[in-house]
């Protein structure tokens, strides 16, 4: 069996072990699934039985309230009587209908079978009082003998019957309820003792046949991490995955074997090399040789070349090696000597052009000085524009304010009206209450009365040993006619008061409905002193960025007029630099045998026109560009 659970693969042995755990677990949840079904099922039928006994309430206090109003119309003869033994009768049949559904549902339909018919029969007495009650000749003797009309024994007979056999079948579901706890708890407890169990025994099993063999492979390759190879590696005959890392570490064993006799070829391959260096340095020395005698010749030639001799070359062969550089170098002096005797006739051309361009740049300097006291009146006319419109945006926000307080006043009187309307409001639930407790002090009043009816009927029954009560009770009476009366007159003073505070309510809202058109008129009329506010701060702010702009320009045209100046100063030292050149030049010797001198005296002879031509054209097409340019600019702004 050992041997079956070694070969199963990781996730296998996985799976069995949780396996056992979830089926146990499962097993037992069951178990106390089924308990708390019971639990709940008892509960419902708790619940049912509850209900049931309070319709029987409702019943039996609707009956012995309809047999109150008959014996109140017996003693009285008063027809509210007669519509509070309608109203009780009609309400008894519902509730009689719904006991009996819940009967054929509940099982004691036996028991109240009965019911409907010691209904009727009650209902019949009642008629039959009420009958004998509006006939003048009989009343005296039905109020004799309303104790014994219309009673409520078979009814009670039968509710009770009912009763005592719903809090029978509700003591047995407890019972059952206690008992079906206890199998619940019980399950819960032999569940968790057995899951543990199972769990520890998991856990060894895990342990013995995925944690020691770890530990020991991972002993293996700490040893093989330490350089130890002659090693035997264990588990390589498990199936499992813990075999196929054994198998896997004894291949890094025999790889690690092979490095080792790789070191070894490695040494012999580095003695090759030093070999072969010390030939390569013989080779090295040869060509440095070859270096020195190149670099000599060449240095030679670069010390005349900074003596200013441009006629100097290198004639003398090189080695393979460095036969480019001599080459490169005697081209490169060639055309360094070609260069120099090009800038020498352009320098010339220089001199001509830097009087050109100081005599324009005079001339704009003149023009520039004129646009700039053009530009300064203009912003200071712009700057008294600015000051109007912020005085004007200042006014339209003072304006803008004085509405808005309007409306903060608007809103604050619609707040007090709706305060009002609120308070009357109240009001009116006050008197509605008042008259609600009037309601009841008129029942209370009516009740009172009922009863000393019921006290001069026992009175007169007591006979002689009565007549004082039944004086008493005809007081009584009285008195609750007066209160009864009493109450009715409040009740209509309160219903007058009712009207009014109503009308007052009315009178109330309208006032807030006019008090809210007249802030809705308000808030128009700031929008518009806040549009006319926004309109003027943005009218201030472009003709400040208008300000702003004609300034920057002329800021501008004063920074042009001094780098006029700046323009003119830079032409005149161009000129000096350029007889500085010309002196310069003139230390070099060309291949020609003449000193630069001569080649600059050459381009000065050249005639005057040939050399003014291009730099009279360059300097009118520079200040038509120029022109163009600031008109451009102007017609932006």
């Amino acid at each position: 069996m050992w041997l079956i659970v070694k070969n199963l693969s990781v996730s296998r042995k996985l799976f069995v072990c949780f396996s056992s755990i979830v089926l146990v677990v499962s097993l037992f949840c069951g178990l106390a699934f089924w308990s708390l079904t019971e639990i709940r099922r008892a509960t419902a039928e708790n619940h049912e039985t509850q209900s049931v006994l309070k319709l029987a309430s409702d019943i039996l206090a609707t009956l012995v309230e309809q047999q109150n109003a008959m014996r109140g119309y017996v003693a009285s003869t008063n027809g509210d009587f007669l519509d509070r033994v309608k109203k009780y009768g009609d309400a008894v049949g519902p509730l009689l209908q719904e006991l009996q559904d819940r009967a054929s549902i509940g099982g004691y339909a036996d028991i109240v079978r009965s019911l409907p018919e010691a209904v009727a029969t009650f209902n019949r007495e009642i008629e039959s009082a009420l009958s004998l009650a509006k006939d003048t000749s009989t009343l005296q003797s039905m109020r004799e003998g309303i104790a014994k009309t219309a009673r409520l024994t078979r009814i009670r007979e039968v509710l009770k019957g009912l009763t005592d056999q719903e809090q029978a079948a509700s003591l047995a579901r407890n019972e059952a309820l206690s008992a079906s706890f206890a199998v619940g708890m019980l399950t819960l407890l032999v569940g968790g003792l057995l899951t543990v169990l199972i769990s520890f025994i998991v856990g060894m099993v895990l342990a013995r046949g995925l944690g020691r063999p770890i530990v020991e492979m991972t002993d293996i390759m700490r040893q093989l991490a330490g350089g130890k190879i002659d090693l035997t590696v264990p588990a390589q005959d498990r199936r499992d995955e813990i075999g196929a890392m054994a198998k896997a570490v004894d291949v890094f064993r025999a790889n690690a074997a092979a490095n080792a006799r790789l070191e070894d070829e490695a040494e012999a391959q580095r003695t090759e090399s030093e070999r072969n260096r010390l030939r390569l340095a013989d080779e090295e020395k040869r060509r440095a040789a070859e270096m020195r005698f190149a670099t000599a010749g060449l240095a030679r030639a670069l010390d005349r070349l900074a003596q200013g001799d441009l006629t100097t070359s290198l004639d003398e062969p090189f080695a393979p090696e460095f036969e480019t550089i001599r080459t490169d170098f005697n081209k490169a002096v060639a055309q360094l000597g070609q260069t120099l005797t090009a800038v020498s006739q352009a320098t010339a051309a220089m001199d001509n052009g830097t009087r050109e361009i100081s005599d324009s740049t005079n001339d704009l300097s003149r023009r520039t000085e004129q646009q700039a006291a053009s530009l300064e009146e203009t912003a200071a006319a712009l700057d008294q524009i600015t000051v109007n419109v912020a005085n004007a945006s200042k006014r339209s926000e003072e304006a803008r304010s004085a509405a808005a307080s309007a409306t903060v006043s608007a809103e604050q009187s619609g707040q007090v009206v709706a305060s009002t309307v609120h308070a009357m409001e109240r009001i009116e639930k006050s008197s509605s209450e008042i008259s609600n407790i009037i309601g009841v002090i008129d029942e209370i009043a009516f009740q009172t009365n009922l009863l000393a009816l019921n006290a001069g009927v026992e009175a007169a029954r007591a006979g002689e040993a009565g007549k004082g009560f039944a004086v008493v009770a005809q007081e009584v009476r009285e008195l609750a006619q007066r209160s009864a009366k009493a109450a009715k007159e409040i009740k209509d003073l309160i219903r007058a008061s009712t009207v009014d505070v109503a009308n007052g309510v009315k009178l109330v809202s309208e006032t807030g409905t006019a008090l809210r058109t007249i802030e809705g008129y308000i808030v128009s009329v700031n929008q518009h002193m806040n549009a006319i506010a926004t309109s003027a701060r943005e009218q201030a702010a472009g003709l400040a960025e208008v300000n702003t702009a004609v300034n920057q320009m002329d800021q501008v045209t004063q920074q042009n007029a001094a780098m006029v100046e700046e323009s003119s100063a830079a032409g005149a030292a161009l000129a000096s630099e350029s007889a500085k050149l010309r002196q310069l030049i003139a230390r070099f010797e060309l291949r020609t045998g003449a000193p630069m001198s001569v080649v600059s005296g050459r381009v000065a002879s050249t005639p005057v026109p040939t050399l003014k031509a291009a730099p009279v054209r360059r300097s009118m097409s520079a200040a038509s560009h120029a022109n163009a340019a600031l008109k451009d600019s102007w017609e932006e702004f």
